[in-house]
């Protein structure tokens, strides 16, 4: 992860600059293949001093025509080198810039928080890296790090270019979805307004890498600090240090009772109950393993495998006591990444997906740990599996009604994100978890903007039909 300094050589990365060994121009020393370089081996480079600007001919992503790269390495003062790359094509206008770090990562991830107060701090200089988030919690505005490549700009072209970015597809917007388009233009004029420096607001980056950097303004009497500008450092976490890539230390040491137990496959911690196989009626086993799922509750795991016939089967189950609330859970899907997110749905859960009216009563499938995607795929298998489907297409079908197939075929559209949708998991008991991947941040850092968490007290309903009341009645009368 590491980027040549001054006085290596230097070759281009992507997007309209040439990469390692690709050049316009041919090797002026052809050898023969005695040990010598050849031709074919030959790789141009470009030496360059700090400061230097080299301009690159390279081919242009979009229209696939000669364009130019401009490349340089420079030193931002109180912070590091970085090579600056920038890529024009005069043939059809395409530009675009990046910023690559010279060196490793930083020591420690960084935490960033300006308070912006007037004109001269929307000028200050902001390095983003690509593992960078961006905050502006007065505008609840969020760039997420997989938006932006690494970037050096400022805090006044951070919101132009916020703002060009939601204009993008306004025309469109304004024909095909005009409330969007409304709630979008609003923003974007409340953006404008404050890229005047007159309304006071506060800029937070944050960056696991540690290669992130606001510019500093520093007076007389403050020589060596900001009174705007507030730096933190954080030691990064096992999630960060998989974002970027970072080994993570794991304790793989065993000793030999613990090698033993791998090598057989015993485990303490693994119950097993026989049980007759529900498939063949032959005897097998059930196996049962606590485990505590963070941020939740423990939760307890069944698995059934027939020796037999082949037979398997799994189960969760929550445990601890019951909880005081019920819980609802809603996640708005708009990334692959949220389809990727954990979730648990136990056996008195609701599962509601409003936008294709589906809803999964309680008891429908079980109590199951997957992710959001695989439960839209466990029910869209299941689907598939009903002879409803074979005969969809019938002359039982009722015309204008919506078949099964339609209903299958909608939910092969929320797998591929044609559009975003509404998850929410509903239970009495409050044994529902969808993954909050912020859940290991300091308050109010915790907060995702796409999940939403809502206790409510249960009806007297849910009470007797969960037996809560039947429960609660016992242990008054063993008191008395």
């Amino acid at each position: 992860m590491s980027a040549p300094s001054a006085d290596e050589p230097v070759t281009n990365g992507p997007h309209g600059t040439p990469s390692c060994g690709e050049s316009k121009e041919t090797p002026s020393h052809a050898t023969d293949t005695t040990g010598q370089e050849s031709e074919a081996d030959a790789v141009n480079y470009i030496k360059t001093d700090l400061g230097e600007m080299n301009i690159i001919e390279s081919m242009c992503p979009k229209c696939e025509k000669n364009g130019t790269t401009r490349l340089m390495i420079t030193t931002i003062p109180h912070f590091k080198q970085i090579i600056v790359s920038s890529f024009e094509c005069a043939n059809c206008g395409e530009r675009n810039n990046e910023v690559t770090f010279g060196g490793t990562f930083g020591p420690k991830k960084v935490r960033y928080e300006l308070e912006v107060k007037s004109k001269k701090d929307m000028d200050r200089q902001v390095v983003k890296s690509e593992f960078a988030t961006i905050q502006i919690p007065e505008l609840e505005l969020e760039i997420p790090a997989e938006s932006q490549k690494g970037s050096l700009n400022t805090v006044e072209g951070i919101l132009e270019q916020t703002k060009e970015g939601l204009e993008f597809q306004q025309p469109l917007r304004r024909v095909q979805h005009p409330e969007l388009y409304e709630k979008i233009q609003t923003f974007c004029e409340k953006l404008e307004s404050y890229r005047g420096g007159e309304i006071p607001f506060t800029l937070i980056l944050d960056d696991p890498a540690g290669n992130s950097y606001i510019e500093g303004r520093y007076e007389y009497y403050h020589p060596t600090k900001d009174p705007q500008l507030t730096k933190y450092e954080y030691e990064r976490t096992d999630i960060d240090r998989q974002l970027l890539g970072v080994a993570i230390d794991y304790n793989t040491e065993r000793n030999e009772m613990e090698q033993k137990e791998v090598d057989e496959g015993q485990f303490d911690d693994i119950s097993c109950i026989p049980c007759d196989c529900p498939a063949c009626k032959k005897q097998g086993q059930i196996n049962m393993k606590e485990c505590d799922i963070p941020h939740f509750k423990e939760t307890v795991i069944m698995a059934f495998r027939c020796e037999y016939c082949g037979y398997r089967s799994n189960e969760i189950k929550t445990g601890g006591a019951i909880a005081p609330h019920g819980r609802r859970i809603t996640l708005h899907v708009e990334s692959d990444d949220d389809l990727k997110r954990d979730v648990l749905k136990s056996d008195t859960a609701t599962l509601l997906i409003p936008e294709v009216s589906l809803e999964l009563a309680p008891g429908t499938l079980g109590g199951f740990f997957s992710t959001v995607e695989g439960c839209i795929a466990q029910v869209r298998d299941q689907l598939n599996n009903l002879p409803q489907v074979a005969f969809s297409t019938g002359d039982s079908a009722e015309p204008g009604d919506k078949t099964m197939l339609q209903f299958v075929g909608e939910l092969n559209d929320l797998l591929s994100l044609t559009k975003t949708f509404t998850f929410v998991l509903d239970d009495p008991l409050a044994n529902v978890y969808i993954q909050n991947p912020r859940a290991h941040l300091p308050p109010p850092d915790d907060v995702d903007p796409r999940l939403v968490v809502h206790d409510y007290t249960r009806t007297q309903e849910q009470d007797e039909e969960l037996g809560i009341h039947e429960m609660q009645h016992s242990e008054t009368t063993e008191n008395q």
